[in-house]
This record gives structure tokens, C-alpha cells and sequence, in this order.
């Protein structure tokens, strides 16, 4: 199968090479400059992009830019994105004059503040975004490990599930297009990011910290909101259609994927439409094969924008996502299948009545399935074990924005109702014996919020920021064991509590150079489901079974923030050192006299809140253009968490942390090299309590390449953990290894 993949790979990268003298255009250059619209001052580090090419640039101090080697053709359209800018286009005409002296003005926009917009579709000059493009050629969620201050749990191969800062799976909130997703598994072998293709983004929002309140707010410890390709509209009112065709090859799992999309656009409509399919053998570390580690996932995404009239605008969007076959290393099962069905609905309109600026709905429902089971594993030969678990979610927000001359503000609703089943059967092969228990007892999750932002200029210097955003939230079980009344001495297990969420942020811009934002806020967390009704839920991180318990309190977090940013020509430096205190943190303790029911579990906790527990750190992150075309770009991390009520670490909380590399990018992007280390130090501030085990440091290099044939074509290759180092992450689930040495090569083809 792995000889099939490779030739595969190589008849299609042999296809795209040949296809590159259709695609070869003659030599031109386009000069311009972007200014602010208010100002006419020049905007710095803009992206101006050939639209349907790779080609592009990036503005200088002053605004300007140049494009060498545009295409040919009588129509070029640009697009011109910036951070707190609205997007812009601009249509030239071979015909026309003006080639050597296009202007372009953009408009500033109050939207939301966060921490980081890591916009995947610029090719910006933020060291953390260039290095996450270009060291995960096929999307993986090994992204996350790449942006400071990120993290991931991994369980196996694929479906990394996203942590910041120390606080992970309930405590942050994770969305696809705004979209609520919750795993249908017990296990979390299906976060959010099994459900999306990382390398056909088109931007992460990122907060870290309680600092949001819109949408679903930002938790205890932030957001990460995975957004889709938007539609695209053409400013002519002829038709065009555009694509984009890619394969890879990766030794370390003689895996293969391919992807394909197409665009449909016109001044009133705008289409895309995505398929991938990612698939790969057990993978190997650095000392031998890694059992059960094979997957097959497939995603199809469809987005339909319709321009109402100029300032109204309707998106209707459908993804689904399909695995089959995924091994998970780390566990004692695996997904046979699972299925997700996401289904959104937004419209936007500006401009509107009584002063509106902005107006923003979204619906959206989806439902997922997860099926696993021990079939494959040796345990099976005296006990099969079969879990399925179902999720349904639907959901909406509206919201309303006001801007004036020196504040803006918004105000909105957000509302979503969760149900959550899963049901597992065993079978004793020895005596025939069949038993089948919920461990999701039919759950029903419902919550409603109002939320309000407000921010205003001091003056130029200054600006401050506030939001407050009320929840309510209640939950109940239909089918409740008796066995768990009876052990909680409950007659009913129905909840409500409300929840208030509130942050302000204080910015000082001190021109031209320095940026200091500092950030106050309190997140509440409700109790999730399995939380409050889970019945034997096993835990893969300290292998207990565990128990709800619908009294739980909410965890609540008070997080402190401050952000000093520096950006000059040369060089650009963020440090971000954070503070956070947590009450009621919710974690397991153990119940004596009670018996697990499954395989391999070493007893039984019940969820329950701990008194308090802090976690702070720092971020780092720094580039520096070099001469010779070089760039030096670092990030780092750091966290460390303590459990304050027994004075012990915090379990699972990341170490120390690096990325560290230098790139080459040849004049007009014609091709780039990059060497890069990601290092740790030894993880040995564990919870004894938890049974958590101490990780040893590492450090693994990269080398990495790229390079742009014509104006459609792009090739990417690289060895990945080049001197085949034996390690593991300190969240990686039971001491997986990593991979060992990986070789790649990807092409990707526009058209």
C-alpha cells in the first residue's frame, strides 16, 4: 500500500510539472501604496495578494509595496487584508494606466479585540504564522505546538486537543465557524480538531485568558475559533471560477493526502467547495512501530455566500467530516467510526437603521457520532468492549455593534442547547455474560446568555475596554440509574445556576514603536455534562473510573494580563506575562469501597471542586529580519500550576518551551529554506496525586524547503526530527512516543 501512495504522489507531482508551461505568464510589476482612510497615512506590513495566485507582498514602514512577475492577464484583481482593517479589493486593467502607482485605502474596524488573529491565508511576517504554515504541511493539529502559549493533548496520531496555558478541554471554549462542538466521546478522542481540516483555514482566533464575552465568551482560560474559507465576490460582473489541487507524502506513516477546492464567484455570489482525505499506517518512532496508530479521515466542506445588496450579506454552510478505522495509542480502544455533521447560517449587514454599524446572526445545529471499541486489541480476546456516544448541538447569536467617533459598542445574545448519550456494552467471553450501562444517561444542557462590550479613545494614546456577559445554564438527565441517586442521596439531579462573566483592558500605544495592553478579567465555567451525570466514565490520564456529580459548583478564574509589544522595521517582540487564580476547580477524588467496571481502571473518583489552584507564565515571541534575506524567529512558553488547597503541582501542565529556527526567503518568494529546533526542559513538577509522571527535556530539529514554479504551483519538502530522537511531549496521553525521523513532499496547484 505504501509503494501504491508513493507513486501516486509522484504521478501527480509529475502532472503539476508539466502542467506549468499553461501556466507561465510574462514578467510585470505592480508599485503601489495602502493607506489608512481616515489619515492617508501609510499602513505597514499590509498584504496585498494577487487574488487565485500565490503571488503577493508585503507593505513596508511607509505603506509601500512591490509585486514582481505578475501574471500577465488583461484583469488582476488584489485583495488588501490588515489586522483591525476591513478587507479591500482593487481591479486592474491592462488597458487602463496605473500599474505603477496603485493606491488603495483601507478602513479601520472596532471589531472585537483578542489576543492573537493568526490569519492563515496572509503570508505575513509573524514568525509564529510563517513557521506554523510552512513546519505542518498537512494541518495537523501539531500546529497548536507551534503558537506560543498553545498546547495539545495527543492521543494518537491525529485529533490533537487544543490547551492554552495550562487549562484545557471544557475550560477553554473551541469552535468551528463560531459553531459550538462538543466530542461524542468519553474518551475526548474527538476534539474539535478531528472535525476540521487545519491546513485549508482561513484564520484562528485566539484568546487566551477570560478577556471575550461574545459568542459562547472565553471560559476560564480562552477561546480558539477555527474559521473557515469565506466566499468571495468579484467587483466585475463577469464569472470566475478558481481552484486548488494538492497532494502529500510522509514517510513516517507511508501516509498520503490529497485535497481539492473550488471557488465560484460573481458580484452577487460566492461559492466554495472542499474536499480532503487524509490517511496513514501505524507511524514509527525513532526505535520502532507505534501499534495501533492508523487512520483514514475524510472532510467535505460547502459554503454558499449571497450578496443581498451591497452591505447585506447571507452565508449558509454545510461540513461534515468522516474517520474510520483511527487508532489510538494511548487508549485501550479505537474509533471504528465516527461522523459529524455541522450545518451554519449566518447573516451580516452594515450600515443599517438607528445608527447600526454592524448586525450579525447565526444559527447553527450539528450532530456528531462516535463508535468505539477493543475488537483489534488483545484484550478483546477475553472481554469485547463497545461504546457509543452521541452529541447534538444547536445553537445561535445575534448581536448589534455602534460605533461613534471614539467608542464603540455591542450588545447581544447567545444561545445553545446541548444533548449528549453514550451507551457501552461488554461482553465476558469465559461465562457468556452481557452488560450494558449508560454512561451519559440521556443529557440535556441548555444555556442562555446576554453580553455587552463597550470601548473608547482616551485619546491617542490611550483606549479602554470593557464586557460583562450574563449566563444561565441548567441541565438534567432523563435516564438516570437508580444506583446513582441512591449514591448521591439525590431525589432529583436537575440543576440551574446563572453565571457572570466581566473583563476590562487598558491599551497605551506609545508611537511609533511600543504597544502595552493591560487585561483584568473573571471567566466562569459550568460543570459539564459527564461532570455532572457521568456513570464509570474511564479517565486515560490517571485510568480511574469517575462519577458526577450534579452539585458541582462552577469553576471560576480571575486572570491578570499584561501584554508589551514592540515592532520596528527589523524586528518585532511580544512578552506577555499572566497571573491566574481559579476557585472550585473541578477535579477527581477517590471513593474507597468502590468497584470500577472498566478494563484496566485502578479505581473510582467523583468529580468534585477543589478549593483554589493558581497557574501563571509567560509568552515570548520574537522575530528579526536579518541581512541576507535571513529571519530569526523564536517563541517561548512557560506555565506553572499549583494545586493551593494541597499545596501540590497542578496536574498536566506543560513545561518549559521552545521554537527556534532561521529562514532564507529568496527575493519575490521565489523559494525559502528553514532550519528550526523545538526544545522542552524536563517536566518534574508533577501531581503525585494524580499519578502523573515526570517527562525528560528534548529537543528535535527540522529542515524544511519550499518553492514557487510559475505562478500556480508550489512544492514543499522537509525532514522532520532530523537526528531521529526518541521523545515524547509531557501531554502526550500514556507516554506515546513521537515520530521518528519524517520525510515530506507536497505540491499544491492553482488554477
Amino acid at each position: 500500500m505504501s509503494t501504491i501512495r508513493f507513486r501516486r504522489v509522484l504521478f501527480l507531482v509529475s502532472i503539476s510539472l508539466a502542467a506549468l508551461t499553461g501556466f507561465a505568464q510574462e514578467a510585470n510589476q505592480i508599485r503601489g501604496r495602502v493607506v489608512d482612510h481616515r489619515t492617508q497615512e501609510g499602513i505597514p506590513h499590509a498584504n496585498v495578494l494577487i487574488q487565485g495566485t500565490l503571488r503577493g507582498a508585503a507593505t513596508n514602514e511607509n505603506g509601500y509595496f512591490i509585486i514582481s512577475n505578475a501574471p500577465a492577464k488583461e484583469v488582476i484583481v488584489l485583495v488588501i487584508k490588515h489586522m483591525g482593517y476591513t478587507e479591500a479589493s482593487k481591479t486592474l486593467k491592462r488597458a487602463q494606466a496605473g500599474w505603477e502607482n496603485v493606491e488603495v485605502a483601507l478602513a479601520q474596524t472596532t471589531l472585537r479585540v483578542v489576543n492573537e488573529v493568526v490569519v492563515m491565508a496572509e503570508r505575513n511576517n509573524e514568525a509564529y504564522l510563517q513557521n506554523a504554515l510552512r513546519s505542518n504541511p498537512d494541518g495537523g493539529g501539531r500546529i497548536l505546538r507551534d503558537l506560543p502559549g498553545l498546547q495539545a493533548v495527543a492521543r494518537a496520531f491525529v485529533a490533537f486537543d487544543p490547551v492554552i496555558r495550562g487549562m484545557k478541554e471544557e475550560q477553554i471554549n473551541v469552535t468551528i465557524d463560531g459553531i459550538k462542538v462538543e466530542p461524542a466521546c468519553h474518551g475526548r478522542m474527538d476534539p474539535a480538531t478531528a472535525y476540521v481540516d487545519l491546513s485549508e483555514l482561513e484564520a484562528m482566533t485566539i484568546t487566551k485568558g477570560p478577556f471575550e464575552v461574545a459568542g459562547l465568551g472565553a471560559g476560564l482560560g480562552g477561546n480558539i475559533d477555527f474559521a473557515k474559507l469565506r466566499p468571495v465576490y468579484q467587483d466585475q460582473s463577469a464569472l470566475r471560477l478558481t481552484g486548488v489541487a494538492g497532494v502529500s507524502y510522509n514517510s513516517v506513516t507511508e501516509g498520503d493526502k490529497e485535497h481539492l477546492r473550488l471557488g465560484m464567484s460573481t458580484t452577487r455570489l460566492g461559492a466554495q467547495v472542499q474536499f480532503s482525505r487524509h490517511a496513514g499506517d501505524n507511524y514509527q518512532s525513532s526505535r520502532s512501530e507505534v501499534p495501533f496508530s492508523a487512520f483514514d479521515n475524510r472532510h467535505l466542506d460547502a459554503m454558499l455566500g449571497i450578496r443581498l445588496a451591497k452591505n447585506h450579506e447571507l452565508r449558509l454552510a454545510h461540513y461534515r467530516s468522516d474517520g474510520k478505522d483511527t487508532g489510538y495509542p494511548a487508549l485501550p480502544m479505537d474509533t471504528r467510526d465516527h461522523k459529524a455533521r455541522l450545518y451554519g447560517f449566518d447573516y451580516i449587514a452594515s450600515n443599517g437603521p438607528l445608527g447600526v454599524a454592524k448586525v450579525y446572526l447565526k444559527v447553527y445545529h450539528n450532530n456528531i457520532s462516535h463508535l468505539m471499541d477493543n475488537l483489534n486489541r488483545p484484550a478483546a480476546m477475553m472481554r469485547e468492549m463497545t461504546v457509543l456516544g452521541e452529541t447534538e448541538t444547536t445553537g445561535g447569536d445575534v448581536a448589534a455593534e455602534w460605533r461613534f467617533d471614539q467608542s464603540n459598542f455591542k450588545v447581544g445574545l447567545n444561545a445553545w442547547r446541548v444533548f449528549a448519550a453514550a451507551r457501552r456494552d461488554m461482553l465476558t467471553k469465559s461465562t457468556g455474560m452481557r452488560m450494558s450501562s449508560l454512561m451519559w444517561p440521556d443529557v440535556t444542557m441548555n444555556s442562555a446568555a446576554a453580553f455587552a462590550e463597550l470601548g473608547h479613545n482616551i485619546n491617542a494614546a490611550w483606549r479602554i475596554a470593557a464586557g460583562t456577559r450574563v449566563a444561565k445554564v441548567e441541565a438534567r438527565a432523563e435516564t438516570l440509574p437508580p444506583q446513582f441517586l441512591a449514591f448521591h442521596q439525590l431525589s432529583n439531579a436537575d440543576m440551574a445556576e446563572t453565571n457572570v462573566d466581566a473583563n476590562v483592558r487598558l491599551s497605551y500605544h506609545a508611537k511609533p514603536h511600543w504597544t502595552m495592553t493591560l487585561s483584568l478579567g473573571r471567566g466562569v465555567r459550568p460543570a459539564n455534562h459527564k461532570e455532572r451525570y457521568g456513570w464509570y466514565t474511564i479517565n486515560q490520564f490517571d485510568s480511574y473510573d469517575y462519577l458526577g456529580d450534579p452539585r458541582l459548583k462552577a469553576e471560576k478564574n480571575v486572570a491578570l494580563d499584561l501584554a508589551l509589544q514592540y515592532q520596528a522595521e527589523k524586528i518585532q517582540l511580544r512578552l506577555q506575562p499572566y497571573y491566574n487564580r481559579l476557585q472550585d476547580y473541578i477535579t477527581g477524588e477517590v471513593r474507597e469501597g468502590l468497584s470500577p467496571q472498566s478494563m484496566d481502571a485502578r479505581g473510582v473518583k467523583v468529580y468534585t471542586n477543589l478549593g483554589s489552584a493558581r497557574i501563571s507564565g509567560v509568552d515570548v515571541d520574537l522575530s528579526w529580519q536579518l541581512p541576507a534575506h535571513l529571519t530569526w524567529f523564536s517563541n517561548l512558553s512557560f506555565a506553572e500550576g499549583r494545586d493551593l488547597e494541597r499545596d501540590v503541582p497542578l496536574p498536566e501542565i506543560p513545561p518549559l518551551s521552545t521554537l527556534t529556527g532561521l529562514r532564507y526567503v529568496y527575493p519575490g518568494n521565489l523559494f525559502w529554506l528553514q532550519c528550526e529546533t523545538r526544545a522542552a526542559r524536563r517536566q518534574d513538577k508533577v501531581s503525585s496525586v494524580a499519578g502523573e509522571n515526570e517527562t525528560p527535556g528534548f529537543a528535535v530539529y527540522h529542515l524544511r524547503g519550499g518553492v514557487r514554479l510559475g505562478n500556480s504551483l508550489q512544492l514543499q519538502s522537509g525532514i522532520e526530527n532530523l537526528t531521529d530522537v526518541f521523545y515524547h511531549e509531557h501531554l502526550d496521553r500514556n507516554d506515546i512516543p513521537q515520530p521518528g525521523r519524517n520525510f515530506y513532499v507536497k505540491t499544491v496547484l492553482h488554477f
